[in-house]
């Protein structure tokens, strides 16, 4: 039978954010992927029902999740003529014909190999600007969900830290954090908005954090492990020195 996907829909659970699709192909068990935008992807065989689907994924939370969190970790090990977005890694791919120095398109990354010499550069500039992009706009997504306000926000270049929140209500924000998985940002946004709440790390605070992103520890985990490689990265393609 030829291969024909319908999406059901995109949906949120304790945080989680998924899409479910059933497949027409004869499948025995739910396969899991992760998109071109970072978002994990779902796929039931055609007989099971929407109801049964999200049923599945309430009784399988926590297992979907450390699935998630390994093919982060593979992620961050993979080549280095990719480059991380929202946790996934992207090939980089030489194209002449493209008219501007650096793009994205759909899943991966174009180069103009005339500029091939500063694709750290051009990767790092176009990162940002993602980041200041996202960043703030989910901020105030969450700030809305934990019904708290903030005074403003900034997205900058910080060295050892992924976000802070000031007495006066500003939340900082490293850009690299868009390198991370979506769900490792929202752990790192709730945390920084908990602050307003509990200007400390006491047990109310880390109670109050849970209450939004169940599986913090998860994220902070997943953090701690590859949070050098995001501060560290930088992309190599063959026969190419970057400037």
């Amino acid at each position: 039978m030829k291969k024909q996907d319908s999406k059901v829909g995109v949906y949120t659970i304790d945080g989680f954010e998924f899409r479910i699709e059933k497949s027409k192909r004869y499948l025995k068990k739910v396969s899991l992927r992760i998109d071109g935008d970072g978002r994990v992807v779902l796929t039931f065989p055609w007989r099971i029902s929407e109801k049964e689907a999200l049923q599945f994924v309430r009784d399988n939370l926590r297992k979907i999740k450390s699935s998630v969190q390994r093919f982060s970790e593979q992620f961050v090990s993979n080549g280095s003529d990719t480059l991380l977005y929202l946790g996934v890694p992207r090939k980089i791919v030489l194209d002449s014909s493209v008219l501007v120095p650096f793009k994205f398109d759909a899943d991966h990354f174009i180069l103009n190999p005339r500029y091939a010499d500063n694709v750290n550069t051009l990767a790092q500039r176009w990162l940002i600007k993602k980041a200041e992009e996202y960043l703030p706009k989910r901020l105030k997504e969450l700030a809305q969900k934990l019904g708290v306000r903030y005074k403003k926000v900034q997205v900058k270049d910080v060295k050892s830290r992924w976000g802070s929140c000031s007495s006066k209500g500003t939340i900082s924000l490293n850009w690299r954090l868009i390198m991370a998985p979506s769900e490792v940002i929202d752990y790192v946004l709730i945390h920084e908005l908990a602050h307003i709440v509990h200007p400390n790390h006491s047990k109310y605070f880390w109670k109050y954090v849970a209450t939004f992103c169940p599986d913090y520890k998860l994220h902070k985990s997943w953090l701690r492990k590859n949070g050098q490689h995001l501060f560290n990265w930088s992309v190599k393609l063959a026969g190419v020195k970057d400037s």
